[in-house]
């Protein structure tokens, strides 16, 4: 069972908030102000970006891509969740395995390789804390793109997604409410208050909570998530932040992808797969579910952060901000399906996987905006420490095969060892991971056109690990300490001040799959090493109705697991994988009453030095669910007279392969998305309807070569959205 009481999460905020109602006082003016976050009035280039640093640049003045998201983005397009916001990013795909929630592939990389942050602070193995968040708690979703262990550490070697909660204002009290129903029993409520308590201190709250009977069979979800921040600001030099933030989603039996089956045995066979034997994915499977009846994947978790900052003066400011979270998973699963042609069934596996996770950091660092030798610089200097403790329950087995078209789907098992036989298959892992790093950039500005930016950061990693094997009688003790170095350089040339030509170099690093789950051979390797080249171009267009950004890149990490091939069947570090590719976005204006928001990308993944199991060499495969071609396109058009806007948005993704020998292929695939929304006196009430075409699609690859994450069909849904 889940240690942590339901109620207090859900109610927390509510505590938090009912004190600043009581006490404040709408007429006190003061004669200090508070800094705020109204950001929504800027050109999207002159936004700040929390993902790209610590130094204050905007995106325009930071050498990267940096894509935002926005609330208002987020509610116009109707993207419900963290997966469907991630992809809508230019270069970025999103699924949902079972243990790693709305993963995300960036430029070709997934897992390890992308860090995810909140609110600006990480956790070490960002992957294993993921979720599917309902986007209505979030201010805005940042993704900045290729290595960022600079400003990071280890795992930012691709892409890092930063998930900013709102904040609060000290504008004026108001409410945000969000309500929407539609197909598949699917209901969303969100509610958020903002409360000033002087002219100098602010509270926020927002809670929402959301249910689905799902698209596939008995797959029901519940999610409640709350966010609370109060901002003080009690001189005009000193300012805090105070956050806490609540998490719980319970899924039972959640989908886990549909196999494969001949051809022979599917009663509606499709032709999106091309596998070897004539293996398909078949449209009659569709709503199959062959979870055990009892399963579920449950997660709760706390966290608490607060950031203080205080003016030093001569253009310095300090800042210090401490994280503490506590986190807890279950899942007890049938995840694994693979049919057998002599049974003609379905042949499964059961999981069971708890996690008991804690963290705390704390991270302070200096910055100045400071003449030095005539020029301009922004200087960043700090050190930062976390630890993690991670304890997590293991069990691996089989259960009853059941038929694919009429599955009789059991109960999860007993967890007694003859129920989970065989070395290695019941076990209990428990982890711990310190970390230190100090880190120090500098933006310099050379002329009123040219600015160059570098930076250097040095991680100290510390990993001890015990894995008791009950069915075997043995324990493993063992670990190691890594050092890594990182930097980039990169610069900044505007050839008029709304165009802005970059380049970037950065180092980075990553470890070998999971630190919190590394076995012995993992364990003992070094970090893999990245390196990564950019350059790009930012501009406003069309007297700046328009923003363009369009940048070129190339990737390549280096020291990945292979195989030995004088021993294939020993792993050994030496492999390396890269990417290359471009992208570009084009949002704004196209007339007084349509806006276009289009973005699109085309990679070249590649496994530069593989070898698979049996010595075959896998260069220049492709990595798993990384398609090669993006793009996504959205059309706003106000009907004049009318208080009613029309849009439509089509999203295209390229194919991709299932497992690194890129035998089984899966097709790509084109869907389509409408929408009505007509603003009232009170709010906006929308219609929308999503995969209008009703395309059959499979869009991420499960754990198993032979499973594909099946897309949903044809729905509509009825949002209600308002601030008072």
């Amino acid at each position: 069972m889940l240690r942590f009481p339901t109620l207090l999460g859900a109610v927390a905020p509510c505590l938090f908030l009912a004190p600043a109602l009581a006490h404040a006082d709408p007429d006190d003016t003061g004669d200090r102000d508070i800094v705020v976050t109204g950001e929504r009035d800027l050109r999207p280039l002159d936004m700040p970006a929390q993902v790209g640093g610590r130094l204050g640049l905007t995106i325009r003045e930071t050498p990267a891509t940096i894509d935002v998201v926005t609330q208002e983005v987020m509610q116009a397009k109707g993207l419900r969740s963290a997966v469907e916001v991630y992809g809508s990013v230019p270069g970025v795909v999103a699924g949902l395995l079972p243990g790693e929630p709305a993963s995300a592939s960036i430029r070709g990389f997934s897992t390890g390789a992308v860090s995810y942050l909140f609110d600006g602070m990480r956790i070490a193995d960002s992957t294993i804390l993921n979720r599917n968040y309902d986007s209505f708690n979030f201010e805005r979703i940042e993704v900045l793109k290729g290595p960022a262990s600079i400003l990071y550490g280890d795992g930012a070697l691709a892409g890092t997604i930063n998930l900013v909660p709102k904040k609060p204002t000290v504008d004026a009290t108001h409410v945000d409410m969000l309500v929407s129903y539609g197909s598949f029993d699917t209901a969303r409520i969100g509610v958020g208050i903002n409360q000033p308590l002087s002219a100098t201190a602010a509270l926020r709250s927002d809670l929402s909570v959301a249910r689905s009977d799902g698209y596939v069979d008995d797959t029901d979800t519940r999610t409640i998530q709350s966010t609370s921040n109060l901002a003080l600001q009690p001189t005009e030099r000193l300012s805090v932040l105070l956050a806490f933030d609540f998490y719980q989603d319970r899924n039972r039996t959640p989908y886990q992808g549909t196999p494969l089956v001949p051809v022979g045995v599917a009663r509606d066979p499709s032709n999106i797969v091309d596998a070897p034997g004539g293996y398909v994915l078949d449209q009659a499977m569709r709503d199959r579910n062959y979870n055990v009846a009892d399963g579920r994947m449950d997660s709760e978790s706390y966290w608490g952060r607060a950031r203080v900052g205080y003016e030093l003066g001569g253009g310095w400011t300090l800042t210090d901000e401490a994280s503490l979270y506590r986190g807890a998973r279950e899942w007890e699963n049938s995840e694994d399906f693979t049919f057998n042609p002599a049974s003609g069934l379905l042949d499964r596996g059961t999981t069971k996987i708890t996690h008991d996770h804690d963290f705390w950091s704390n991270r302070g660092w200096l910055t100045g905006d400071v003449t030095i030798a005539g020029l301009r610089n922004r200087i960043n200097v700090g050190a930062e420490y976390n630890e993690t403790r991670f304890g997590t329950v293991r069990r691996f087995g089989t259960m009853t095969s059941v038929d694919p078209f009429d599955p009789a789907r059991g109960r999860f098992p007993a967890d007694v060892a003859a129920n989970f036989p065989g070395v290695g298959n019941r076990a209990n892992f428990d982890s711990r991971v310190k970390s230190w790093a100090v880190f120090a950039d500098d933006a310099v500005t050379l002329t009123d056109r040219w600015l160059v930016l570098g930076g250097l950061r040095f991680d100290r990693i510390d990993l001890d690990r015990r894995i008791d094997d009950l069915n075997a009688g043995s324990s493993q003790l063992f670990g190691r300490r890594y050092s890594a170095l990182s930097g980039r350089i990169g610069s900044v040339y505007s050839v008029t001040p709304t165009t802005q030509l970059y380049t970037q170099y950065s180092h980075a690093v990553a470890p070998v799959g999971s630190l919190l789950l590394s076995n012995v051979l993992r364990a003992s390797v070094d970090l893999t090493t990245g390196d990564s080249v950019e350059g790009g171009i930012k501009t406003n267009l069309f007297g700046d109705r328009m923003t363009l950004t369009a940048a070129g890149y190339w990737i390549r990490q280096k020291g990945i697991i292979t195989r030995d091939p004088a021993r294939p069947t020993v792993q050994v570090q030496g492999g390396a994988q890269s990417s290359r590719g471009v992208e570009v976005s084009l949002r704004g204006a196209l007339t007084r009453h349509l806006t276009i928001d289009a973005n699109g990308a085309l990679l070249r993944a590649r496994y530069d030095e593989l070898t698979g199991a049996g010595g075959v060499d896998l260069s220049g495969n492709r990595p798993v669910n990384a398609p090669q071609r993006l793009a996504n396109l959205t059309l706003f058009y106000d009907v004049p007279g009318v208080p009613l806007t029309a849009s439509g948005a089509v999203r295209h993704v390229g194919d991709l392969y299932t497992s690194t020998v890129n035998t089984i292929r899966v097709d790509g695939y084109t869907i389509l998305d409408a929408a009505l929304a007509y603003r009232l006196p009170w709010g906006t009430v929308t219609v929308r309807g999503r995969n209008l075409a009703n395309r059959f699609y499979g869009y991420w690859s499960g754990y198993g070569a032979t499973q594909v994450y099946v897309g949903a069909p044809r729905s509509v849904d009825l949002t209600l959205s308002s601030r008072f």
